[in-house]
């Protein structure tokens, strides 16, 4: 709950996630408002927006509706946006395992107690983090020194 309202609190999480419910509102209406393929002519080449009504965001210069693309283009950009996010999630998901397995291993092999194992797994993690942020730091330190020239 705590996690909840502090998402709450944020304003670039609320703008965020309103984009996303617009973007998923157009993905699901895409079908419905716009029933033909997005790709095929619709009208006269370049329609101005709200030139016509059936064109709301006019046409572009081979007379294909913008509004039907943007909105079919919705779902193409969601699912892109799933896929790589299935990925590294399941990349994680190994890289994880794969990372548990080895200190597990390291744990037995230097014979530590069994009730150590979260300390010697936490001190992994924590210098994990610690290079994380020291390399964040240099590339913003980079970046700021070949911004200054």
């Amino acid at each position: 709950m705590e996690a909840l309202r502090l998402y709450l609190r944020s304003p670039p999480a609320i703008i965020g996630l309103l984009l996303l419910l617009i973007i998923l509102a157009m993905a699901a209406s895409a079908g419905w408002l716009y029933p033909r393929d997005p790709l095929s002519l619709a009208g006269r080449p370049l329609v101005w927006p709200l030139e016509n009504p059936r064109f709301l965001l006019g046409t572009d210069n081979s007379g294909r509706d913008i509004a039907a693309q943007i909105f079919h283009g919705a779902r193409f950009s969601l699912l892109i946006g799933g896929v790589a996010t299935l990925i590294a999630i399941v990349i994680g998901i190994v890289i994880g395992t794969a990372l548990l397995q080895v200190l597990q291993n390291l744990v037995n092999l230097l014979g530590i107690d069994s009730s150590l194992n979260f300390a010697v797994m936490g001190a992994v993690v924590r210098a994990g983090v610690l290079a994380d942020q020291w390399v964040k730091t240099r590339a913003t330190k980079k970046g700021a020194r070949q911004a200054s020239r």
